[in-house]
């Protein structure tokens, strides 16, 4: 039989097709044949080579298209496409109003940027604009994104680079300046100002300021009618080493005084084997010296002394100096502590203690303090072994202290915490008591277990997002349940004994300004907002404003009820009824802002807000005996008291649309130039205003 061609398969095939079920619907037919037989246009069986290829001998060419698969689209996939593409097109719109596509591709994100119609802030080259921050977050005053380091001010004028300046051996008007860390910076206008997040106090008189400006003119008009304090002339620094003049009695009630009234709020010494110590006289090196000066200078203003410090503080300098940093030992570095955790702050230098207990910190983390002793070693003398406890419990307490000096001191700051605490790298164990009735270690215990909540708010309060309604009523239930489960006799006076009265109250005041600040910050967001959109607050928004307002009141009242007449409570105290007395004042001021702009009426609370500021002021004057004349800080909280609470009308700046509305975080204000700050807070240092746990 004769070899059949294709031209012969191909017809058999047809002619077998016709005679088969499926030829009544035949599917559909898809190209499967090789690329010559597609070329020739004949049949192929999809062999290789195929018959057609090997019948014209050219099976070497039989070779066949790689196709690519086809992926169907499920409608529901579509749906979400579309809707992306449309969610898109309208943030598109939102931001470039009438602006064609087109005309956008292909620009940098600084070109578009500029392009939006809202006035530029700062966005960080290492964040663009994404999903987790809208650009309105970023860019708009009122965004999540509350930034102090923006290169320009408000009214578009470069500012200088960041620098301040706070030494110096004269406490002077110009001196006091410099302090923007308690709101005096912003205060006097001072070019030299440092990095403060939305928590600081200059935030609070901005907030204030800006939302009823006629309170800025009255306290001005005060400050007029004040006596201005002449700088102080600090006596002549005495020679090098303890100056026998001065008495071994009086080192002695230093020393009594800071133990008495220091000590028991931060008890990083061994307050038996520094009298030893002392009473030895034998230690002369640089770091015991140090440390030696320094709790005198402590206890001198413990004991009431205006001058007695300053003696102390300039023979201290004589040894604590850049050597310190390169001598480590645990004698310098308590020195360091209490430089900057408490002496700094008195002198009104908190960007100063704030380097300082920075430095401190490193010298901690070299010594190992950060860290639990891996072995014990084995004693066969009772005694090593007790001395060798201490020494270790020592150090414990040296760390702790240290870190509570320090979150105490950046409260208001808004700054990274600069990984001050890291459970993964660090595990000192908290104090243990030497005895039942240590209660100095209780305390610093129950600071240090308080310090490590805050230690979580602080570095939360420096993140770029803003704090959610939700996140600051669940911080503030863990502040909340701290406090509940702290010790009945840190709480109740009654069952306190008496070596604990110090230290309960500061912890108190420490609690109230802890929770104060947390919703301040909230109810700082929420003025600008309700000054700007007129909206009603939600229930977990209203319920931050009053949780806000009920814990200042608080903090007003058990100042007024359990201060005590010592210079370093005072301090204290006098600190934290300032910082209390900000939030009637704000709100007082948002209400009265609303009532100018929409003649709503003043609420029912106004009355509570006042009330509470009066018995402020009536704190500050029983406390004013224990305080130094310099001491502004009564006569600001009665000056802005006064403006907010005077009736009739009263002229109010209308934001226009172009300036952010009310930039409560806009740090330029020209208008505080024309104010005579130097009088109105005083030419020496405001002690409270710059109290160590700010």
């Amino acid at each position: 039989m004769a070899a059949s061609s294709p031209h012969n398969l191909h017809s058999e095939a047809q002619l077998s097709g016709m005679t088969s079920p499926a030829a009544a619907a035949p599917g559909r037919k898809v190209n499967r044949s090789c690329l010559e037989c597609t070329r020739r246009k004949v049949k192929c069986d999809g062999r290789q080579p195929c018959a057609s290829c090997v019948y014209y001998r050219s099976g070497e060419a039989c070779a066949y298209r790689q196709r690519s698969k086809r992926n169907a689209v499920s409608r529901s996939t579509f749906n979400r496409a579309s809707e992306q593409i449309e969610t898109q097109s309208r943030v598109l719109q939102t931001l470039f109003p009438g602006a064609d596509l087109a005309d956008l591709a292909g620009k940098s994100q600084a070109e578009l940027l500029d392009l939006l119609p809202i006035r530029r802030r700062a966005v960080p080259r290492s964040a663009p604009l994404g999903t987790n921050q809208s650009s309105e977050e970023l860019l708009h005053p009122t965004g999540n994104v509350i930034d102090d380091s923006a290169p320009v001010s408000e009214n578009g004028d470069a500012q200088a680079d960041r620098e301040w300046d706070e030494s110096g051996d004269k406490i002077t008007g110009a001196a006091l300046a410099t302090d923007d860390i308690n709101g005096l910076g912003i205060a006097t206008g001072s070019r030299g100002r440092s990095y403060l997040g939305m928590t600081s106090m200059s935030a609070i008189f901005t907030a204030i300021f800006r939302l009823y400006p006629s309170a800025k003119e009255h306290a001005a008009q005060c400050s007029r009618g004040w006596t201005a304090i002449q700088p102080q002339t600090l006596p002549s620094m005495p020679p090098f080493g303890r100056d026998p003049a001065l008495g071994l009695l009086k080192e002695q009630r230093c020393i009594d005084f800071y133990f008495e009234h220091v000590h028991a709020i931060t008890p990083l010494l061994d307050e038996e084997d520094f009298r030893r110590q002392y009473a030895s006289g034998t230690r002369q090196d640089a770091s015991w010296l140090g440390l030696l000066n320094m709790v005198f200078a402590m206890g001198s203003i413990a004991s009431g002394s205006d001058s007695l410090h300053e003696q102390y503080y300039r023979l201290a300098r004589s040894y604590i100096d850049l050597d310190t940093l390169g001598t480590g030992n645990l004698e310098g570095l308590q020195a360091l502590c209490i430089l900057g955790g408490y002496y700094l702050h008195f002198r009104n230098s908190p960007n100063m203690a704030y380097g300082v207990h920075g430095a401190a910190h490193r010298i901690a983390i070299a010594l190992g303090l950060h860290r639990e002793p891996r072995r014990q070693p084995t004693f066969t003398d009772p005694a090593d072994e007790e001395r060798y406890r201490r020494r270790v419990e020592t150090r414990r307490r040296t760390w702790w202290s240290m870190f509570c000096l320090d979150v105490w001191g950046t409260m208001s700051h808004g700054r990274p915490t600069a990984g001050r605490w890291d459970e993964n790298t660090m595990n000192t164990r908290l104090p243990t008591p030497y005895h039942p009735n240590d209660y100095a270690a209780l305390s610093l215990r129950a600071s240090a277990e308080f310090c490590l909540i805050c230690d979580r708010l602080q570095c939360r309060y420096a993140e770029f997002a803003r704090l959610t309604a939700r996140e600051v009523i669940a911080l503030d239930a863990e502040l909340l349940a701290w406090y509940q489960n702290v010790p009945m006799l840190f709480k109740d006076r009654a069952v306190s004994p008496p070596g604990l009265n110090v230290a309960r109250e500061f912890m108190r005041n420490r609690y109230h300004n802890a929770r104060v600040v947390l919703s301040r910050s909230a109810l700082l967001y929420m003025a600008n907002d309700r000054r700007r959109k007129h909206e009603e607050l939600g229930p977990e928004q209203q319920q931050i404003i009053d949780t806000c307002c009920a814990v200042a009141a608080e903090a007003v009242d058990d100042i007024a009820l359990y201060w005590t007449p010592n210079r370093v409570h005072v301090w204290n105290s006098a600190w934290y009824l300032f910082q209390a007395c900000m939030v009637p004042l704000l709100s007082i001021a948002v209400e009265r802002s609303l009532q100018a702009t929409t003649g709503q009426s003043p609420p029912e609370s106004m009355a509570t807000w006042t009330a509470s500021l009066a018995k402020a002021l009536e704190t500050f004057a029983e406390m004013r005996p224990w305080m130094r004349a310099s001491d502004r800080t009564p006569d600001v909280v009665s000056a802005l008291y006064e403006a907010l609470t005077v009736e009739g009308e009263v002229p109010m700046l209308t934001p226009s649309a172009t300036d952010g509305s009310v930039d409560v975080f806009g740090w330029g204000d020209e208008q505080m130039a024309d104010m005579n700050w130097s009088v109105f807070l005083g030419t020496e240092a405001l002690t409270q205003g710059s109290f160590p746990f700010s």
